[in-house]
C-alpha cells in the first residue's frame, strides 16, 4: 500500500506508524525491514529502490518517507517549464509507485504540499498528462489519511472516543474541562485520562477529579497577556493572544481566566494598600497560591484600584455581548485592544 499522510498530528502519526510496524510480526526482524528516509537527502530514484527492495526474512517492508513531496512541489513551482528535472522526478515518481511489490507500504509523511499547484493536480498538458496526488487518490492507488489535530469543535469528541476505547468512564463536564485545561495536546491528553483512570479507579472520572490532578496548561499564558494588558503593550498582549488561540482556547474561557487574574490584582491590591508586602503572607491573605500572587504583585501597580475595578465591568460588558450574539472572537481583540489603551492623564 502507498499512503499519504498531510499535515498529521505528531501524537495521531506516531500512532499510526506504530501499528503499521505492529502489522510487520516480529519486531526483531521488523526493524530489519523498516527504512525511514529525509525529504532533503533523498530523490525519486531512492524511493523507488527501497519501496522495491524485496522484505528480508519477514513478510513485509515499510518505508517513511518525510517532507519530500512538499519540497518536490516547491521545486515544480518554482521552475518555469514543466519539463525541468523537478518535473522528470515527480514524473519517474508517480509512474513508478505501482509497480511496487504487494508485500511494501510506503508512506509519506508531509506538511507543504500546496494543492492548488501541479504536484496535487497533474502536469505535462492541457489537462495533465501526468496525473498528479488528486488523481493517484481518487483512483485508490494511494491511500490518504486524515491525522490532523482536532480544533476546538472537535476535541470533546475525541477525548469521549479515547477514553471510550480505552474503556475509561469519564463525565460530559470533565471532558469538557480537560479539554480546557490540556487543549488539542492528544499525547498529554491521553497521558491525563490515564493518569485520571488510575486515580478514579472504577468509577467515572469527574469535573472535580480534573481540577485536582491536571494542571492547566493555558494558565501560564494567560499571565503573559495579563502582563501585557499590564504594561499596556498592545503588540505583545495581541502576540499572547495569538498563542493562546494556536492551543484553540474557547473565548468565553479566555474571558473566564482573564476576569479571574484581574480579581486577583484587585485583592493583592487592597492588601498591599494595607500595608502588606510580603508573598507569602498576601497569598495567605487572599487564598491563591504565592506565584500569581507575586505576578500580581507587579502586575497591579500598573493600574489604580478604580482602574481595576472598570476592567472588570468592561469584562461583565464582553460577557453579555458575547451571549447576545457578538463574534466572541472579535470582541475578546476588541477587550484587548481597549486595555492596552495609554492610560488617560
Amino acid at each position: 500500500m502507498i499512503y499519504l499522510f498531510l499535515d498529521a498530528d505528531d501524537y495521531l502519526l506516531s500512532r499510526r506508524l506504530a501499528a503499521l510496524k505492529a502489522a510487520m510480526g516480529d519486531p526483531e526482524m521488523a526493524d530489519l525491514n523498516v527504512s525511514e528516509l529525509a525529504g532533503s537527502r533523498t530523490d525519486a530514484a531512492d524511493i523507488l529502490y527501497h519501496a522495491g527492495t524485496m522484505p528480508f526474512l519477514a513478510e513485509r517492508r515499510l518505508v517513511i518517507v518525510r517532507d519530500y513531496l512538499g519540497q518536490l512541489d516547491k521545486r515544480m513551482a518554482a521552475s518555469k517549464t514543466s519539463d525541468s528535472a523537478a518535473h522528470t522526478e515527480a514524473t519517474r515518481l508517480f509512474a513508478d509507485l505501482t509497480d511496487l511489490p504487494a508485500t511494501n507500504d510506503l508512506v509519506f509523511v508531509d506538511s507543504g504540499v500546496d494543492k492548488r499547484r501541479q504536484l496535487w493536480k497533474g502536469f505535462g498538458g492541457e489537462k495533465g498528462a501526468t496525473p498528479g496526488l488528486a488523481e493517484l487518490i481518487s483512483s485508490k492507488r494511494v491511500v490518504l489519511e486524515e491525522l490532523g489535530t482536532p480544533d476546538v469543535k472537535q476535541l470533546n469528541g475525541w477525548i469521549a472516543r479515547a477514553a471510550k476505547d480505552a474503556a475509561i468512564a469519564i463525565d460530559g463536564q470533565a471532558v469538557q474541562l480537560l479539554a480546557n485545561f490540556v487543549g488539542p495536546n492528544l499525547r498529554q491528553l491521553t497521558n491525563e485520562l490515564d493518569k485520571l483512570a488510575a486515580y478514579a479507579d472504577g468509577r467515572s472520572i469527574s469535573a472535580a477529579d480534573v481540577k485536582l490532578l491536571v494542571s492547566d496548561s493555558s494558565e501560564g499564558l494567560i499571565w503573559d497577556l495579563t502582563d501585557a494588558l499590564s504594561q499596556r503593550d498592545g503588540r505583545k498582549a495581541m502576540r499572547s493572544l495569538h498563542d493562546l488561540r494556536r492551543g484553540e482556547a474557547n473565548p468565553f474561557y479566555l474571558l473566564t481566566m482573564m476576569a479571574r487574574q484581574y480579581r486577583i490584582l484587585i485583592k493583592v491590591k487592597d492588601a498591599l494598600s494595607r500595608g502588606s508586602n510580603d508573598e507569602n503572607e498576601i497569598a495567605r491573605e487572599v487564598k491563591e497560591s504565592p506565584y500569581p500572587v507575586k505576578k500580581a504583585m507587579q502586575q497591579c501597580r500598573g493600574y489604580r484600584m478604580d482602574e481595576l475595578e472598570a476592567v472588570l465591568e468592561r469584562f461583565l460588558q464582553a460577557d453579555f455581548a458575547m451571549k447576545t450574539g457578538a463574534d466572541a472572537e472579535t470582541e475578546i481583540e476588541v477587550l484587548v485592544a481597549e486595555l492596552t489603551q495609554p492610560r488617560a492623564r
